[in-house]
Protein backbone atom coordinates (compact mmCIF):
# COMPACT_ATOMS: atom_id res chain seq x y z
CA UNK A 1 0.00 0.00 0.00
CA UNK A 2 1.10 3.20 -0.51
CA UNK A 3 0.50 6.78 1.24
CA UNK A 4 0.90 10.58 0.41
CA UNK A 5 3.04 12.43 2.63
CA UNK A 6 0.19 13.79 4.58
CA UNK A 7 -0.99 10.25 5.12
CA UNK A 8 1.62 8.64 6.23
CA UNK A 9 1.98 11.56 8.66
CA UNK A 10 -1.57 11.06 9.96
CA UNK A 11 -0.95 7.34 10.12
CA UNK A 12 1.98 7.88 12.41
CA UNK A 13 0.86 10.77 14.10
CA UNK A 14 3.58 13.27 13.08
CA UNK A 15 3.19 16.22 10.84
CA UNK A 16 3.84 16.51 6.99
CA UNK A 17 6.67 19.18 7.54
CA UNK A 18 8.28 16.35 9.89
CA UNK A 19 8.60 13.67 7.01
CA UNK A 20 9.72 16.03 4.61
CA UNK A 21 12.25 17.22 6.76
CA UNK A 22 13.50 13.61 7.18
CA UNK A 23 13.43 13.51 3.63
CA UNK A 24 16.11 16.35 3.43
CA UNK A 25 17.98 14.80 5.89
CA UNK A 26 18.01 11.34 3.55
CA UNK A 27 16.23 9.57 6.52
CA UNK A 28 13.23 8.93 5.08
CA UNK A 29 13.09 9.06 1.27
CA UNK A 30 9.88 8.30 -0.50
CA UNK A 31 9.45 5.37 -2.73
CA UNK A 32 7.83 6.88 -5.39
CA UNK A 33 6.43 10.05 -6.57
CA UNK A 34 2.90 10.27 -8.15
CA UNK A 35 2.00 11.88 -11.54
CA UNK A 36 1.32 14.93 -10.14
CA UNK A 37 5.09 14.78 -8.38
CA UNK A 38 3.52 14.01 -5.16
CA UNK A 39 5.84 11.75 -2.34
CA UNK A 40 4.91 8.32 -1.66
CA UNK A 41 5.50 6.14 0.78
CA UNK A 42 4.61 2.18 1.62
CA UNK A 43 4.58 0.25 4.54
CA UNK A 44 8.44 -0.22 4.51
CA UNK A 45 8.73 3.57 5.09
CA UNK A 46 5.96 3.54 7.80
CA UNK A 47 8.25 0.84 9.52
CA UNK A 48 11.09 3.07 9.09
CA UNK A 49 9.78 6.21 10.12
CA UNK A 50 8.65 4.10 13.56
CA UNK A 51 12.35 3.47 14.26
CA UNK A 52 13.34 6.87 13.79
CA UNK A 53 10.74 7.85 15.84
CA UNK A 54 11.34 5.58 18.79
CA UNK A 55 15.05 6.85 18.67
CA UNK A 56 13.63 10.68 18.86
CA UNK A 57 11.43 9.26 21.93
CA UNK A 58 14.68 7.90 23.35
CA UNK A 59 16.02 11.10 23.27
CA UNK A 60 18.89 10.24 20.22
CA UNK A 61 19.71 13.31 18.39
CA UNK A 62 19.34 13.29 14.74
CA UNK A 63 22.59 13.07 14.06
CA UNK A 64 22.91 9.84 15.94
CA UNK A 65 19.86 8.72 14.17
CA UNK A 66 21.13 9.39 10.73
CA UNK A 67 24.66 7.05 11.73
CA UNK A 68 22.40 4.26 13.11
CA UNK A 69 20.20 4.51 9.96
CA UNK A 70 22.84 4.50 7.35
CA UNK A 71 25.90 2.99 8.60
CA UNK A 72 26.04 -0.54 8.93
CA UNK A 73 29.52 -0.37 12.12
CA UNK A 74 27.62 2.43 14.27
CA UNK A 75 27.48 0.99 17.27
CA UNK A 76 23.90 1.06 19.08
CA UNK A 77 24.92 -0.65 22.06
CA UNK A 78 27.60 2.14 22.71
CA UNK A 79 25.29 4.57 21.83
CA UNK A 80 22.61 2.80 24.34
CA UNK A 81 25.19 3.11 27.03
CA UNK A 82 25.70 6.78 27.09
CA UNK A 83 22.18 7.36 26.88
CA UNK A 84 21.29 4.75 30.12
CA UNK A 85 23.49 7.48 31.99
CA UNK A 86 21.33 10.39 30.84
CA UNK A 87 17.84 8.47 31.81
CA UNK A 88 19.49 7.62 34.81
CA UNK A 89 19.82 11.26 35.69
CA UNK A 90 16.51 12.19 34.51
CA UNK A 91 15.03 9.38 36.62
CA UNK A 92 17.05 10.90 39.89
CA UNK A 93 15.35 13.89 39.69
CA UNK A 94 12.45 12.50 39.32
CA UNK A 95 12.78 10.78 42.72
CA UNK A 96 14.06 14.28 43.82
CA UNK A 97 10.95 15.69 43.22
CA UNK A 98 8.66 12.92 44.06
CA UNK A 99 10.54 12.97 47.73
CA UNK A 100 10.05 16.16 48.17
CA UNK A 101 6.19 16.09 47.74
CA UNK A 102 5.95 13.50 50.03
CA UNK A 103 7.48 14.82 52.93
CA UNK A 104 5.27 18.20 52.23
CA UNK A 105 2.49 15.91 52.27
CA UNK A 106 2.70 14.59 55.48
CA UNK A 107 4.41 17.77 56.93
CA UNK A 108 3.19 19.74 59.95
CA UNK A 109 0.89 23.00 59.05
CA UNK A 110 4.76 25.47 60.60
CA UNK A 111 6.74 23.49 57.45
CA UNK A 112 4.12 23.05 55.08
CA UNK A 113 5.39 26.40 53.06
CA UNK A 114 8.94 26.17 53.67
CA UNK A 115 8.67 22.29 52.28
CA UNK A 116 6.42 23.65 49.07
CA UNK A 117 9.43 26.50 48.36
CA UNK A 118 11.83 22.88 48.45
CA UNK A 119 9.68 21.70 45.72
CA UNK A 120 9.83 24.73 43.54
CA UNK A 121 13.75 24.74 44.08
CA UNK A 122 13.96 21.16 42.87
CA UNK A 123 11.48 22.06 40.08
CA UNK A 124 13.56 24.61 38.77
CA UNK A 125 16.48 22.56 38.11
CA UNK A 126 14.37 21.13 35.51
CA UNK A 127 15.40 23.76 32.43
CA UNK A 128 18.93 22.38 33.88
CA UNK A 129 18.02 18.71 33.07
CA UNK A 130 16.18 19.63 29.77
CA UNK A 131 19.53 20.93 28.71
CA UNK A 132 21.36 17.98 29.19
CA UNK A 133 19.30 15.14 28.08
CA UNK A 134 19.50 17.59 24.32
CA UNK A 135 22.64 18.14 24.47
CA UNK A 136 23.25 21.63 23.82
CA UNK A 137 22.33 24.89 25.67
CA UNK A 138 18.01 25.80 26.35
CA UNK A 139 16.53 23.37 24.62
CA UNK A 140 13.31 22.05 23.96
CA UNK A 141 11.60 19.19 26.02
CA UNK A 142 12.85 15.67 23.31
CA UNK A 143 13.72 17.46 20.38
CA UNK A 144 16.78 20.20 19.74
CA UNK A 145 16.25 22.93 18.07
CA UNK A 146 20.10 22.84 17.06
CA UNK A 147 19.51 19.06 15.42
CA UNK A 148 18.06 20.80 12.39
CA UNK A 149 21.20 22.33 11.20
CA UNK A 150 22.40 23.06 7.65
CA UNK A 151 26.01 22.36 8.53
CA UNK A 152 27.82 20.16 6.87
CA UNK A 153 29.10 18.27 9.75
CA UNK A 154 28.16 18.60 13.53
CA UNK A 155 29.59 21.58 15.44
CA UNK A 156 31.54 19.57 18.26
CA UNK A 157 33.02 17.33 15.05
CA UNK A 158 34.10 20.59 13.66
CA UNK A 159 35.31 21.94 16.55
CA UNK A 160 37.31 19.06 17.24
CA UNK A 161 39.02 18.88 14.17
CA UNK A 162 40.08 22.23 14.75
CA UNK A 163 42.00 20.84 18.42
CA UNK A 164 43.97 18.48 16.48
CA UNK A 165 44.41 16.24 19.49
CA UNK A 166 46.94 13.52 19.92
CA UNK A 167 47.24 10.37 21.84
CA UNK A 168 48.70 11.23 25.64
CA UNK A 169 47.95 14.96 25.63
CA UNK A 170 47.32 16.81 28.76
CA UNK A 171 44.02 18.66 28.09
CA UNK A 172 42.02 21.24 30.38
CA UNK A 173 38.56 22.27 29.95
CA UNK A 174 37.46 25.39 31.80
CA UNK A 175 33.47 25.49 32.18
CA UNK A 176 33.53 22.21 31.48
CA UNK A 177 29.31 22.47 31.81
CA UNK A 178 28.13 18.72 31.73
CA UNK A 179 30.89 17.18 29.38
CA UNK A 180 28.38 16.84 26.29
CA UNK A 181 30.88 17.94 24.00
CA UNK A 182 33.51 14.63 25.24
CA UNK A 183 30.32 12.41 25.06
CA UNK A 184 29.52 13.62 21.56
CA UNK A 185 33.69 13.08 20.20
CA UNK A 186 34.25 10.30 22.66
CA UNK A 187 34.62 7.41 19.54
CA UNK A 188 36.75 10.12 18.21
CA UNK A 189 39.07 10.82 20.86
CA UNK A 190 42.78 9.46 20.86
CA UNK A 191 44.49 7.16 22.85
CA UNK A 192 45.86 7.87 26.45
CA UNK A 193 44.27 11.88 27.01
CA UNK A 194 44.28 13.22 30.57
CA UNK A 195 41.11 15.72 30.69
CA UNK A 196 40.61 18.08 33.30
CA UNK A 197 37.30 18.83 33.64
CA UNK A 198 36.23 22.06 35.87
CA UNK A 199 33.52 23.96 36.47
CA UNK A 200 31.84 26.58 38.98
CA UNK A 201 28.70 24.76 39.36
CA UNK A 202 28.43 21.68 41.53
CA UNK A 203 25.17 20.34 40.02
CA UNK A 204 27.31 20.73 36.06
CA UNK A 205 30.01 18.55 37.73
CA UNK A 206 27.85 15.90 39.01
CA UNK A 207 26.34 15.72 35.87
CA UNK A 208 29.34 15.57 34.11
CA UNK A 209 30.62 12.90 36.54
CA UNK A 210 28.14 10.89 35.26
CA UNK A 211 28.72 11.89 31.26
CA UNK A 212 32.49 10.52 32.16
CA UNK A 213 31.69 7.35 33.72
CA UNK A 214 29.07 6.32 30.68
CA UNK A 215 32.63 7.26 28.46
CA UNK A 216 34.89 5.51 30.14
CA UNK A 217 32.44 2.30 30.59
CA UNK A 218 32.02 2.28 26.70
CA UNK A 219 35.21 3.35 25.61
CA UNK A 220 37.50 1.50 27.96
CA UNK A 221 40.19 0.79 25.22
CA UNK A 222 41.10 4.44 24.86
CA UNK A 223 42.71 4.12 28.39
CA UNK A 224 40.98 7.93 28.81
CA UNK A 225 41.76 9.58 32.72
CA UNK A 226 39.08 12.35 33.57
CA UNK A 227 39.50 14.85 36.60
CA UNK A 228 37.02 16.70 37.56
CA UNK A 229 37.53 19.93 39.73
CA UNK A 230 35.05 22.79 40.94
CA UNK A 231 36.96 26.09 40.00
CA UNK A 232 35.57 30.10 39.38
CA UNK A 233 37.03 31.24 36.10
CA UNK A 234 36.63 34.70 37.11
CA UNK A 235 39.03 34.10 39.88
CA UNK A 236 41.03 31.11 37.93
CA UNK A 237 43.85 28.91 39.88
CA UNK A 238 45.00 25.63 38.83
CA UNK A 239 47.62 23.43 40.54
CA UNK A 240 48.96 21.58 37.59
CA UNK A 241 50.78 22.79 34.74
CA UNK A 242 52.33 21.98 31.52
CA UNK A 243 48.53 21.37 29.24
CA UNK A 244 48.81 20.45 25.76
CA UNK A 245 45.27 22.22 25.00
CA UNK A 246 43.42 24.19 27.13
CA UNK A 247 39.63 25.41 26.30
CA UNK A 248 36.99 27.51 27.08
CA UNK A 249 33.54 26.97 25.09
CA UNK A 250 30.84 29.08 25.13
CA UNK A 251 31.69 31.12 28.64
CA UNK A 252 33.90 33.84 28.06
CA UNK A 253 30.86 35.92 27.30
CA UNK A 254 30.08 34.94 30.73
CA UNK A 255 32.76 36.77 32.34
CA UNK A 256 33.66 40.53 32.35
CA UNK A 257 36.57 42.18 30.59
CA UNK A 258 38.77 42.43 33.66
CA UNK A 259 38.57 38.66 34.51
CA UNK A 260 39.11 37.42 31.35
CA UNK A 261 42.14 39.12 30.85
CA UNK A 262 43.22 37.27 34.25
CA UNK A 263 41.80 33.99 33.31
CA UNK A 264 44.19 34.60 29.87
CA UNK A 265 47.39 35.35 31.84
CA UNK A 266 46.68 32.65 33.96
CA UNK A 267 45.94 29.94 30.94
CA UNK A 268 48.99 31.26 29.47
CA UNK A 269 50.80 30.39 32.47
CA UNK A 270 49.50 26.66 32.55
CA UNK A 271 50.19 25.94 28.56
CA UNK A 272 53.22 23.76 27.42
CA UNK A 273 55.51 25.55 25.62
CA UNK A 274 53.90 23.80 22.39
CA UNK A 275 50.08 24.28 24.13
CA UNK A 276 47.24 26.06 22.18
CA UNK A 277 44.45 27.94 23.83
CA UNK A 278 40.92 27.83 22.20
CA UNK A 279 38.04 28.99 22.31
CA UNK A 280 34.25 29.05 20.66
CA UNK A 281 32.06 32.20 20.68
CA UNK A 282 28.99 33.76 19.00
CA UNK A 283 28.95 36.24 16.41
CA UNK A 284 26.64 39.61 16.01
CA UNK A 285 24.46 37.94 13.91
CA UNK A 286 23.85 34.91 15.88
CA UNK A 287 19.87 33.83 15.50
CA UNK A 288 19.34 37.38 14.10
CA UNK A 289 15.80 36.21 12.61
CA UNK A 290 14.63 34.84 15.97
CA UNK A 291 15.89 37.81 18.01
CA UNK A 292 14.30 40.42 15.22
CA UNK A 293 11.02 38.33 15.71
CA UNK A 294 11.25 39.00 19.83
CA UNK A 295 12.18 42.34 19.61
CA UNK A 296 9.27 43.39 17.47
CA UNK A 297 6.28 41.48 19.91
CA UNK A 298 7.98 41.13 23.01
CA UNK A 299 10.49 43.65 23.61
CA UNK A 300 10.43 43.04 27.95
CA UNK A 301 12.13 39.58 26.75
CA UNK A 302 15.75 40.09 27.34
CA UNK A 303 17.75 38.55 24.82
CA UNK A 304 20.59 36.49 26.48
CA UNK A 305 23.33 37.85 23.87
CA UNK A 306 22.35 41.13 24.90
CA UNK A 307 25.10 41.87 27.65
CA UNK A 308 27.71 40.52 25.47
CA UNK A 309 30.95 42.01 25.08
CA UNK A 310 32.85 39.39 23.74
CA UNK A 311 32.22 38.39 19.81
CA UNK A 312 33.59 36.23 17.16
CA UNK A 313 34.30 39.55 15.38
CA UNK A 314 36.33 40.72 18.11
CA UNK A 315 37.85 37.93 19.64
CA UNK A 316 40.89 37.99 17.55
CA UNK A 317 41.94 41.94 18.91
CA UNK A 318 41.10 41.13 22.75
CA UNK A 319 43.65 37.44 22.45
CA UNK A 320 46.34 38.59 20.76
CA UNK A 321 47.43 40.63 23.86
CA UNK A 322 47.73 37.37 25.40
CA UNK A 323 48.01 34.83 22.66
CA UNK A 324 49.39 34.25 19.19
CA UNK A 325 46.26 34.08 17.26
CA UNK A 326 46.08 30.99 14.55
CA UNK A 327 43.06 31.45 13.35
CA UNK A 328 39.41 32.66 13.71
CA UNK A 329 36.78 31.16 11.91
CA UNK A 330 33.42 30.44 12.01
CA UNK A 331 31.46 27.32 10.72
CA UNK A 332 28.53 27.60 8.21
CA UNK A 333 25.61 26.72 10.17
CA UNK A 334 21.96 28.09 9.95
CA UNK A 335 18.88 26.21 11.25
CA UNK A 336 15.65 25.16 8.94
CA UNK A 337 13.14 24.75 11.96
CA UNK A 338 10.04 23.06 10.25
CA UNK A 339 8.06 22.92 14.16
CA UNK A 340 6.66 26.71 15.16
CA UNK A 341 6.62 24.75 19.15
CA UNK A 342 10.34 24.61 18.98
CA UNK A 343 10.96 27.99 18.23
CA UNK A 344 8.80 29.16 21.35
CA UNK A 345 10.37 26.92 23.74
CA UNK A 346 13.81 28.36 22.37
CA UNK A 347 12.47 31.05 23.47
CA UNK A 348 10.89 30.14 26.44
CA UNK A 349 14.42 28.96 27.52
CA UNK A 350 15.69 32.31 27.84
CA UNK A 351 14.63 33.23 31.22
CA UNK A 352 11.15 32.34 33.82
CA UNK A 353 10.38 36.47 32.47
CA UNK A 354 10.25 34.81 28.09
CA UNK A 355 8.91 31.71 29.23
CA UNK A 356 6.02 33.79 30.90
CA UNK A 357 5.77 36.44 28.03
CA UNK A 358 5.44 33.42 25.62
CA UNK A 359 3.56 31.14 26.84
CA UNK A 360 0.77 33.60 27.75
CA UNK A 361 0.90 34.80 23.86
CA UNK A 362 1.33 31.02 22.94
CA UNK A 363 -0.87 31.11 19.65
CA UNK A 364 -0.51 34.88 18.16
CA UNK A 365 3.50 33.39 19.20
CA UNK A 366 3.13 30.43 16.96
CA UNK A 367 1.05 32.16 14.11
CA UNK A 368 3.87 34.58 13.96
CA UNK A 369 6.73 31.86 13.73
CA UNK A 370 4.46 30.34 10.63
CA UNK A 371 4.74 33.86 9.19
CA UNK A 372 8.18 33.65 8.81
CA UNK A 373 8.28 30.14 7.80
CA UNK A 374 9.39 29.75 3.74
CA UNK A 375 7.66 27.60 1.28
CA UNK A 376 9.38 24.24 2.48
CA UNK A 377 7.46 24.90 6.09
CA UNK A 378 10.89 25.65 7.46
CA UNK A 379 11.50 29.20 9.96
CA UNK A 380 15.31 30.48 8.66
CA UNK A 381 17.73 31.17 11.50
CA UNK A 382 21.25 32.21 10.84
CA UNK A 383 23.83 30.67 13.13
CA UNK A 384 26.77 32.81 13.55
CA UNK A 385 28.97 30.36 15.71
CA UNK A 386 33.02 29.72 15.40
CA UNK A 387 36.30 29.34 17.41
CA UNK A 388 39.80 31.05 17.93
CA UNK A 389 42.63 28.97 18.27
CA UNK A 390 45.84 30.39 19.68
CA UNK A 391 49.29 29.32 20.91
CA UNK A 392 51.52 30.90 23.55
CA UNK A 393 53.51 33.96 23.33
CA UNK A 394 56.63 34.34 23.93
Amino acid sequence: MQYTAGELAKKLGVSARTIRWYDEKNLLAPCAYSKAGYRLYDDESAERLQKIMMLRYMDFSLEQICEMMQEKDFDVRKSLCEQEALLQERKEHIERVLEAVRRTRNASDAQLWDNMLKIIEITKEREYVIRQYTRDDNLNKRISIHDYSTAKEPFYAWMHRKLCLEPDMKILDIGCGNAAFWRSIAPQLPMGLEIHLVDYSAGMLESARKTVEAIQECHADKNLRFILDMRDATKFSYPVKGFDRIMANHMLYHINRESRFDLYRRIGELLSDSGRFSCSLIGRRHNEELHALVKEYYPDIKIPSSSFDIWLETAREELSEFFTVLEVEEQENDLLVPEEELVLEYVASYSDQAKTIVQADRARFLERVRERMTTDGCMYIHKSTGIAVCEKSW
